[in-house]
């Protein structure tokens, strides 16, 4: 788990960079919580590093201001331009979404295009994730490093296991269940963030 002062200096620069993105945009917090459906008094706390929001929270918010969750994290440790990326495991951050228990790692250097991301979802788990979080990527692709998952897409249901790879190639509403009672699954997310 990240250490209580990790964490709260993580919150600390979500904060600066949703307020930050959300400027960039021009848009009031009201406007924000419309697109989002997040309510205003949560964007407030958030912004101001007074909550530490859930993952669906980050997303939403992510989503309508156009960014995917792993590039949040990274414009946090972006320092400088270059072709060249690099990311060191020991540079890698994690967070932890305490309300569905999943644990999201930061893989690809900041800056990178596609990312990637590294999941864990506890036994039993589940998550949803509408088609509206992934409208400005150009697809994902999931391989399931360890363990079991179950995907539906829209109406189609999957069944993962070790090894085993799916690709989105739309944005879809997506239900994700680790169907093990026992052990958690582990999968990395490919994504690339369509070019304006």
């Amino acid at each position: 788990m990240v250490e209580k002062a990790d964490s709260q200096i993580l919150d600390t620069e979500i904060a600066r960079l949703l307020l930050k993105q959300r400027k960039s945009k021009g848009w009031t917090v009201a406007e924000l919580a419309q697109y989002s459906g997040v309510s205003q008094a949560m964007i407030s706390k958030v912004e101001r590093g007074a909550s530490s929001p859930s993952a669906a929270i980050l997303s939403r918010l992510a989503s309508a201001l156009g960014i995917t969750l792993s590039k949040l994290f990274a414009e946090a440790e972006l320092s400088q331009n270059t072709h060249v990326l690099v990311s060191k495991k020991s540079q890698q951050h994690y967070w932890t979404d305490t309300q569905l228990g999943l644990t999201r790692w930061s893989i690809s250097p900041a800056g990178a295009n596609p990312e990637m991301i590294k999941v864990e979802v506890p036994p039993a788990g589940q998550f949803s994730i509408p088609a509206s979080a992934y409208q400005h990527l150009n697809g994902q692709t999931i391989w399931v490093l360890s363990g079991q998952l179950d995907i539906q897409v829209d109406t189609q249901r999957f069944h993962l296991e070790t090894g085993d790879c799916i690709a989105l190639t739309q944005p879809a509403d997506c239900q994700l269940t680790n169907p093990d009672n026992q052990q958690p699954c582990v999968y990395m997310v490919s994504f690339g963030q369509k070019q304006s």
